[in-house]
């Protein structure tokens, strides 16, 4: 190159080079300006006349002169990403290439300029990070609302149940009931609000060792209080992050109970749940999982390949909550997974969770 073109480069406040094919075809770099140069801090008798493979060494030099072969063969331009340790540093170089044809279409020089990503990267990194975190702090602000209301569900019902069979005597009790009915739906519908306007939750993420029988006592107390199902459960401790467990049971034995048909011969106008018999599985799900089963005698899903997709329905009127189970598992690296056992015997819904059995 011409002294002229090279007091040119340096004139740019960027990383600019020149390659040049030699004798053998091999491109080498014919001129590196000046801020290249305090980029990668080496001399410029390190870098005339070599080619990438023989600067930066190893695999990432070999990447390098690739690229440049491609555009001293195609003629096309390119843009490549890689990278490079410079100063100590891997940094995230991104790098495009033009070629310069002669007459006769060969390509007689190549024109790169370099940009050091890394500091778009790290936001990039940041942005995703943020975006997920936010992601589940709104999923579990929807799961408090969604387990919350579950419990004054049935302080509603029970209330209703003791105005069917009360007798009025006149002093003020019957009142009492009905306003123990009106308090647990405004507190249903103040949960709702309180919630919704949060502007931060802080997740819990802390690994415990817990009595798998005791969550699932735990949950059917809060789910069925009036002992209308029949629950058993597989004993033994996890090591694992208790508040996501019992979130996650949550939801899905409510969905089993809200969902779950009377067996034949029940009683008319029986209360949810009545007559169902659910059985919750512990086992080892591989790849330091613990794998949970929930299976019960109700009468199935409709379609099981559709309960998990992305509008997030799992049986009817199943609300936010068994969707946000989805993605609060997903987000963790676990599955989840339902099916109908044969002859509509009830169906199964397992999920896997990082824990451990002790």
């Amino acid at each position: 190159m011409q002294r002229f073109e090279i007091d040119l480069l340096d004139l740019i406040d960027h990383a600019v080079f020149v390659l040049e094919p030699d004798d053998e075809g091999m491109p080498r770099y014919a001129a590196f300006n000046t801020f290249a140069l305090n980029v990668i801090q080496r001399p410029l008798d390190d870098i005339i006349a070599r080619t990438a493979a023989e600067v930066y060494g190893g695999r990432l030099g070999e990447i390098a002169l690739d690229h440049h072969l491609r555009v001293l063969a195609s003629g096309e331009p390119a843009v490549y990403e890689i990278l490079l340790p410079l100063g100590g540093i891997q940094r995230l170089v991104r790098t495009a290439l033009r070629p310069v044809t002669d007459a006769e279409g060969r390509v007689t020089r190549i024109f790169g300029s370099s940009t050091d990503m890394s500091g778009r990267q790290v936001m990039r990194e940041v942005q995703t990070e943020m975006s997920a975190l936010n992601g589940e702090m709104e999923d579990f602000i929807n799961l408090a609302a969604h387990d919350l209301r579950a419990p004054m569900r049935n302080v509603s019902q029970i209330a209703e149940m003791l105005r069917d069979d009360f007798e009025d005597r006149g002093d003020g009790k019957l009142e009492l009931i009905g306003m123990l009915e009106k308090t647990a739906k405004k507190t249903t519908a103040l949960i709702g609000d309180v919630l919704s306007q949060a502007q931060a939750v802080t997740p819990l993420h802390e690994t415990v060792q817990f009595e798998f029988s005791e969550l699932v006592d735990e949950v059917a107390q809060v789910l069925d209080p009036m002992k209308h199902c029949v629950f058993h459960a597989d004993t033994g401790v996890i090591e694992g992050d208790r508040t996501v467990f019992q979130i996650i049971l949550r939801n899905l034995v409510d969905n089993a109970i809200k969902h779950g048909q009377p067996p034949a011969g029940s009683p008319e106008n029986v209360p949810l749940g009545w007559g169902l018999e659910l059985r919750l599985s512990l086992k080892d799900g591989g790849d330091g999982c613990v794998e949970v089963a929930i299976s019960d005698n109700g009468t199935g899903f409709s379609d099981p390949a559709l309960l998990f997709l992305d509008n997030g329905s799992l049986r009817v009127d199943s609300g936010f909550g068994l969707f946000g189970v989805r993605r609060l598992i997903y987000t963790r690296g676990g599955t989840l997974t339902a099916t109908n056992l044969p002859d509509g015997q009830g169906a199964v819904v397992s999920f896997r969770l990082p824990g451990r059995i002790m």
